[in-house]
């Protein structure tokens, strides 16, 4: 059987996957995903960035896209319903947020609406350009006080490094820990990623995870490869992360229109 009979649900991580390092949908990709779309194929995102972050995104898609966010913390149906969500307990707070301050990597956190930070930080901000969606700056004692999707680190990898080893020095937190990318260490609440979200998201829609394909450049999609029967991992992707799975599929470099040309090329 052909791999275009096999798949009919496609998953695609965001940064470094579906968008360009402009962090922009190319036309190539637009047209590309429409044409999944016009034949009958359920699209659905699965991301680190909040939903309000993904929503210029899914219009310029044409809309009618389910949306997996924050790793996995909440899920939305194709008509941007919330259907699901997932926050961390308060004393989870108490214990990681304290940490950005003593190993100098910079603190954020995603409520339900917003992106909090304790610091500036503008190296950020342009990853969001086109959505629009920046941080909102309040102090410390606040984000204690405020529950969380999820709470992210941003910094040198040698210093996330310690970050980790220092929460894995803790007294076990109700936590997923995983590393989006070398830059970006981030806490979700226990057994919580895209794996697990797109598991209880393909039950809602009474759709086979045997014909789901999932496109993935980061740590964070690990889980979310070992769910599809079809992982396609980007040229771009780490190393480490494709020794991992060996066997699946590869895309060309998010740059040069990978997961779209993987499209055209195998399965339109």
């Amino acid at each position: 059987m052909s791999l275009a009979n096999q798949v009919h649900t496609f998953v695609f991580d965001m940064d470094g996957t579906l968008l360009n390092d402009e962090h922009e949908l190319s036309p190539l990709t637009i047209r590309t995903l429409q044409e999944l779309k016009a034949r009958g194929a359920t699209l659905i995102i699965a991301t680190g960035r909040h939903y309000q972050d993904i929503r210029a995104y899914i219009e310029q898609l044409g809309g009618g896209i389910a949306a997996i966010t924050a790793n996995g913390a909440m899920i939305h149906n194709s008509a941007g319903e919330l259907v699901n969500r997932s926050v961390l307990p308060l004393s989870v707070n108490a214990a990681l947020l304290p940490l950005a301050g003593q190993f100098d990597v910079h603190l954020n956190m995603y409520t339900d609406s917003e992106w909090l930070v304790t610091s500036p930080c503008e190296s950020m901000l342009s990853a969001h350009d086109q959505s629009q969606f920046f941080y909102r700056q309040i102090a410390l004692q606040q984000l204690l006080e405020t529950p969380a999707l999820k709470i992210l680190f941003y910094g040198e990898h040698e210093k996330l490094q310690r970050v980790k080893a220092k929460i894995l020095q803790l007294p076990p937190l109700p936590i997923h820990l995983t590393f989006s990318d070398d830059y970006y260490l981030e806490a979700m609440p226990q057994n919580i990623s895209k794996g697990y979200s797109l598991t209880q998201l393909m039950g809602l829609l009474n759709l086979p995870l045997a014909n789901a394909m999932a496109f993935g450049d980061g740590f964070n999609d690990v889980e979310m490869f070992r769910t599809v029967a079809h992982p396609v991992i980007m040229s771009n992707a780490n190393e480490k992360l494709k020794q991992l799975f060996p066997s699946a599929l590869r895309a060309q470099p998010n740059q040069e229109d990978g997961v779209a040309r993987f499209i055209m090329d195998n399965l339109l």
